[in-house]
């Protein structure tokens, strides 16, 4: 692996289908780390809006989250496992911006909505990284359906850019090996993204 130092604005996770009924058991191993910062629990929506090789997540705001707290993230469209654990991502407040306004930009930009889900997270947040288990419904049609169940480890976006790959990878191996009791080890890392999982062509 490389040892130069990950970009600033780089996403660096992993991600791990998960059965719904071991959240019980997920809350006791990661709940035992003693370097645990903040637990949150998280419902919200997210709508995703496509341009070319371009996507931007736009989060509404959500029960759980700061000061009505909504942002956008645009990220480069994913290509399955060639670029899944390590992407550009990059992050705008906009807590006092309507929908409408939001909306209506996006499509100045030339972005089209393409699908939009509603998350349950369980959020884990230490100094080197954020665990976090979460569902998720497929609300594009106007009604909850396509439930799905994650784990997902992330390098901390505060720390990343001071590390290199290999120290990145060793964090994402560290929190595997706790969390191995419920699956969780290299052999289930996702090849697709969210994004993957729910575009519509």
């Amino acid at each position: 692996m490389t040892t130069n130092l990950v970009s600033k604005y780089t996403e660096f996770e992993s991600k791990y289908r998960v059965e719904p009924h071991l959240l019980t058991e997920f809350k006791s191993i990661i709940g035992q780390i003693s370097e645990l910062k903040k637990f949150l629990y998280i419902e919200g929506a997210d709508e995703y809006w496509l341009k070319e090789d371009q996507f931007i997540r736009y989060r509404k705001p959500a029960f759980g989250l700061d000061n009505n707290r909504s942002e956008l993230t645009m990220k480069t469209k994913p290509d399955g496992a060639k670029n899944n654990i390590k992407r550009r991502e990059i992050n705008w407040r906009i807590d006092e911006t309507p929908s409408e306004t939001v909306r209506e930009g996006l499509k100045d930009l030339g972005f089209v909505f393409n699908f939009s889900i509603y998350k349950i997270c369980h959020i884990y947040n230490f100094n080197d990284a954020t665990v976090v288990f979460y569902t998720v419904y497929d609300t594009t049609n106007g009604k909850p359906t396509k439930t799905d169940s994650f784990c997902e480890i992330e390098v901390s976006e505060d720390n990343i850019h001071n590390l290199t790959e290999e120290q990145a990878w060793d964090v994402i191996f560290k929190y595997e090996k706790i969390l191995e009791p419920i699956g969780i080890n290299a052999q289930k890392r996702m090849k697709k993204s969210l994004f993957e999982l729910y575009v519509r062509d």
